[in-house]
C-alpha cells in the first residue's frame, strides 16, 4: 500500500542474528519501523495472542522517539502498550514481558553496533529473544508489506478493530533488580569487599550496578566511568572488547592507595553483554568469564547439568565440561540458539553462552544480562576470597591455558560476497603446518587442527563483516605465537590487511 511505502523506495529489511539493525535515516527509518511494527501486529492477531505489548528503548539517537512511534502504531490496532519511562537495558524488557503477560516485547536498540546504527529486538513471554521460528514469521509478514501484499482495511475488518489500545508509561526498575537478586546468593555477595570500576560504555546499563549494591546492602564501593548519556559513543563502539577499553585499563592500572580497584566490569550499549578487567587493568574476555562461571557452578555451588556454547566459544569450556562428565551442546552464533536450549527442560542446561559476552544461567532468565553476570563474577570473588587474576590462574592451572583472538573486517557488498564464495569452495587439509583434524560448518567454516588449535571464518548476520576467530592451547613459550600465526594465515589467504 502507498501508505506503507513508495514503489520507488528501496527498502531492505532483513532480520539477522538478533533482530533488525540498520543505519539511521538510510536503512533504519520511520518507514521501516512502521513496516516491522505492522508485521508484528499481523503476527499477534494471526496467532491469537494477547493484545498487549511492551516497548522499551536504549540511549541511542532517537530511540525514545521510535519507541513512542511504535507504541502509537500498536495502539492504532487496538493493542495496549506498556512503554518504559526512561532508557533501560534490554534484559529489563525480557523480564517485564515474562512477568507482565505481554504477547511480545519490542526493544529499540542496535546493541554493540556503532553510533550510526539503531535497531529492533523482539522478546517473548519466556523472557528471551524471539526464536528463529517467530522471526521467520515476522520476516514473512514484513516482506509481504514491502511487496504491497498487506490490505490494511481488510485486516481491520477481519479482526473488527475499532478502538485504540491503551498506552501506559511504566517504571520497571525495582522489579528488574529484584529478579536479579532472586537468582543470586545475596548472603555470599555481602561478604565481598573492596572497590570496583564500572564502565557502561555510555549505554543503558549506566547507574544500575551502584543502585543494585545499595538496594541490597552490599559492602563494596564502586566508581563509574562513561556513564553519561552520549549517543555518539565518543572514542569507541559500545562493545566490551579489549580494543574499546584502553582508557578503562589505564585507570585501573594506575590506581592509587585510596582507589585501588579489585576488578572492573563493563557492558555493551544495551547492557546485555559483559567484559571484565582484573585489578591491574588486564582485560578478561567473556570467554574466560564463561569458564569462571561454569567452574563456580561445579565447585562452589555443587551443580551438575548440561552446558551450551556457540561455535566461537573457547575450548576451555569444552575441557571443563568434559572433565566433569557434563553434556555439551554446540550451536550457531546467536544467543537465541542458547536460549532455545535453556528453555528446553529436557536438555537440563545449567549455563550457556557465546563468545561476545552473552551468558545465560538456568537460575535466571534464558537471556543475557551484563549486570547479572557482573554480580555473578562478584559472587565468585566472594566465594573464592581471592582477586580475579588469581581465580583465573587457578582456572588455567586446573584445566589448561589457551590463547584466543578475533579480528573483524568490513567490506563492501561485492568484496563480502566474493570472500564468501571463496571460503565456501575451499577445504583446507593443512593450516600453519598442522593437519586439519576436523571441520565444522554449523555457522561458518571452522577447522580443528591436530595440535588442539582451531580457526573459524564466520560472516556477520547483521552487517557485511567477516569475523575470523582463532584459539590454541599454550603449553610453553613457543606456543604463544600460534594464534597470531593462524590469523596471519587467514589474512594472507584472503588477501586482506
Amino acid at each position: 500500500m502507498a501508505e506503507y511505502m513508495n514503489k520507488n523506495d528501496q527498502i531492505n529489511i532483513k532480520f539477522g542474528t538478533d533482530g533488525f539493525r540498520g543505519i539511521i535515516s538510510k536503512d533504519f527509518t520511520y518507514q521501516a519501523v512502521k513496516i516491522i511494527t505492522t508485521a508484528i501486529v499481523d503476527y499477534i492477531y494471526s496467532k491469537k495472542l494477547k493484545l498487549k505489548t511492551a516497548v522499551f528503548y536504549d540511549r541511542r539517537f532517537l530511540s525514545d522517539k521510535y519507541a513512542d512511534y511504535i507504541s502509537k502504531i500498536f495502539s492504532r490496532y487496538s493493542i495496549s502498550v506498556d512503554i518504559s519511562d526512561t532508557a533501560l537495558p534490554t534484559p529489563a524488557l525480557s523480564y517485564y514481558v515474562k512477568s507482565s503477560g505481554a504477547a511480545l516485547g519490542v526493544m529499540i536498540t542496535a546493541s554493540h553496533n556503532s553510533y550510526e546504527y539503531n535497531g529492533i529486538k523482539i522478546k517473548t513471554p519466556e523472557g528471551s529473544s524471539a526464536p528463529a521460528a517467530v522471526i521467520e514469521e515476522i520476516q514473512k509478514r514484513t516482506d509481504a508489506i514491502i511487496n504491497d501484499e498487506f490490505d490494511e482495511q481488510k485486516f481491520i475488518e477481519t479482526y473488527s478493530i475499532k478502538k485504540a489500545g491503551v498506552i501506559k508509561r511504566i517504571d520497571p526498575v525495582a522489579a528488574y533488580l529484584d529478579n536479579i537478586a532472586a537468582a543470586l546468593d545475596i548472603k555470599v555477595l555481602k561478604k565481598a569487599s573492596g572497590r570496583f570500576l564500572i564502565n557502561p560504555m555510555y549505554g543503558s546499563q549506566a547507574g544500575f550496578f551502584k543502585i543494585f549494591t545499595e538496594k541490597f546492602g552490599l559492602k563494596i564501593k564502586s566508581d563509574e566511568i562513561f556513564g553519561v548519556h552520549n549517543p555518539l559513543f565518543p572514542g569507541f563502539n559500545p562493545e566490551p572488547i579489549a580494543s574499546n577499553l584502553t582508557e578503562m585499563s589505564e585507570i585501573m592500572s594506575v590506581g592509587s592507595a585510596s582507589k585501588k580497584y579489585e576488578a572492573g566490569f563493563c557492558f555493551d550499549g544495551d547492557g546485555d553483554r559483559i567484559g571484565a578487567m582484573s585489578s591491574g587493568g588486564q582485560f578478561v574476555s567473556p570467554q574466560i568469564i564463561f569458564a569462571i562461571l561454569l567452574r563456580n557452578l561445579i565447585k562452589n555451588k555443587n551443580r551438575r547439568g548440561a552446558v551450551a556454547k556457540t561455535v566461537s566459544v573457547t575450548a576451555l569450556v569444552s575441557r571443563i565440561a568434559e572433565k566433569h562428565g557434563l553434556e555439551l551442546y554446540e550451536t550457531p552464533i546467536g544467543f537465541k540458539y542458547i536460549a532455545e536450549l535453556i528453555l528446553d527442560k529436557s536438555k537440563n542446561i545449567m549455563i550457556g553462552g557465546e563468545e561476545s559476552g552473552g551468558i545465560g544461567l538456568d537460575s535466571y532468565l534464558p537471556e543475557r544480562d551484563g549486570l547479572f553476570l557482573a554480580l555473578c563474577l562478584l559472587e565468585v570473588i566472594a566465594f573464592e576470597k581471592k582477586p580475579l587474576d588469581q581465580i583465573i590462574e587457578d582456572l588455567f592451572d586446573e584445566y589448561g591455558r589457551y590463547m584466543y583472538d578475533r579480528i573483524d573486517f568490513k567490506f563492501d557488498d561485492n568484496k563480502f560476497n566474493e570472500i564468501k564464495k571463496k571460503l565456501g569452495n575451499e577445504k583446507f587439509d593443512e593450516i600453519c603446518g598442522f593437519k586439519v583434524a576436523g571441520y565444522n560448518k554449523t555457522d561458518g567454516h571452522k577447522y580443528f587442527l591436530t595440535d588442539g588449535s582451531w580457526i573459524l571464518f564466520r560472516f556477520s548476520g547483521t552487517e557485511p563483516v567477516l569475523r575470523i576467530y582463532a584459539e590454541a592451547p599454550v603449553k610453553n613459550k613457543k606456543d604463544e605465537n600460534k594464534v597470531e600465526n593462524l590469523l596471519k594465515f587467514a589474512k594472507n589467504y584472503l588477501q586482506i590487511n
